[in-house]
């Protein structure tokens, strides 16, 4: 599942990872599994030294759907999938951001054992303070950088505003491994001692916590972090990009039906996103894209998949499977794990996707 295209304008701002940093994170096993399920290895294909960060979390959200723990086996027990959601559920329900920091640190203490969350406060300044609880070995340095990244994000959402930190402080032991990650945050990085510190402006603190169109974090979860996270600060553009994905992936497919289930006119939606230099189409080719991987996997028919997809016919599936992946259906599905075959795993990636 390569989103190579997702987010055609979020894709230019996102950068690298060595893919030894994945390795260090899930294990040479796995990560050669997942490299090779996304496409990005295997088949005669050489392992990548690097890899598009969007792929790097792609493969680590994969890792969690199929082993079912979002630590990557790095906690003493399993963490469920879900967890993350119970937390940003639970930090939403405050008024401000202030409150819900507060709401963070202490579900944190009840649902996580993986990483612990402080609160400090510093000169014009409030303090994010990420600290594995296991061994501090490289492994669980990357874990903190993923889960402060992923935090960082759902604040995001839960405000609607930018939230750029003052500054950045990461584990000492990444500095050679290419912990690129902490970039996402958009903010100066140091590195030294264990892991990972977000300092933002008092100011922030006092930013309303917005009424959102989801229920939960997890009903568009992965849309909503890939505008995040690609995006450094148009929030207006963030936040129409993630509703036009989470309508795409309700199964609404034309640019009239979306604009109306986000109750404007397709006129106006149109010159919302070109303002922000996005495109309706291109939004949905992204969405396709995405999807494509996960519906051939699922063995299902080219006929259906490309009726799912919003597609005329099979012959346009093919077209469309070629323009973006450089390869036919069928090539791609051989391509794609066998894992996703059973029922379960087709549920997984629509639960993921937030499609019922």
């Amino acid at each position: 599942m390569n989103l190579t295209g997702f987010a055609g304008a979020t894709m230019s701002a996102i950068r690298q990872v060595d893919t030894s940093y994945f390795i260090a994170l899930v294990g040479e096993a796995r990560a050669g599994h997942l490299l090779e399920w996304s496409g990005l290895a295997g088949a005669g294909r050489p392992t990548p030294l690097r890899i598009d960060m969007i792929d790097f979390w792609r493969c680590c959200a994969q890792n969690i759907q199929e082993t079912n723990d979002e630590s990557h086996g790095l906690a003493d027990q399993p963490v469920p999938r879900g967890s993350l959601s119970v937390l940003v559920s639970a930090a939403k329900e405050a008024d401000d951001l202030a409150g819900a920091l507060r709401r963070l640190s202490e579900a944190m203490r009840l649902v996580r054992k993986d990483c612990q969350l402080a609160l400090g406060h510093g000169r014009g300044t409030v303090r994010l303070n990420f600290t594995p609880t296991g061994a501090q070995v490289l492994a669980t340095e990357i874990y903190t950088e993923c889960f402060a990244v992923v935090i960082h994000c759902a604040l995001r959402w839960m405000t609607g505003q930018r939230l750029v930190p003052v500054r950045v402080r990461g584990a000492a032991a990444l500095r050679a491994m290419g912990g690129e990650l902490l970039e996402a945050l958009h903010a100066p990085i140091t590195r030294r001692g264990s892991g990972v510190s977000i300092d933002y402006p008092t100011d922030a603190l006092h930013a309303p916590i917005l009424p959102q169109k989801y229920t939960a974090w997890g009903e568009a979860e992965f849309a909503n972090f890939v505008s995040m996270l690609g995006q450094g600060g148009d929030v207006q553009s963030e936040q129409d990009y993630a509703l036009v994905l989470a309508a795409l992936g309700r199964g609404i497919t034309s640019q009239e039906d979306v604009a109306a289930s986000l109750e404007l006119s397709a006129a106006t939606l149109r010159r919302r996103l070109a303002a922000q230099g996005l495109s309706f189409r291109g939004i949905s080719n992204d969405f396709r894209a995405a999807r494509l991987r996960d519906l051939l996997a699922a063995g299902l028919p080219l006929p259906e998949i490309a009726e799912r997809l919003g597609l005329s016919d099979e012959r346009s599936l093919r077209r469309f499977c070629v323009a973006h992946f450089g390869k036919p259906p069928a090539q791609l599905r051989a391509c794609s794990t066998k894992d996703v075959e059973n029922s379960n795993s087709v549920r997984q990636s629509n639960e993921f996707y937030g499609l019922k």
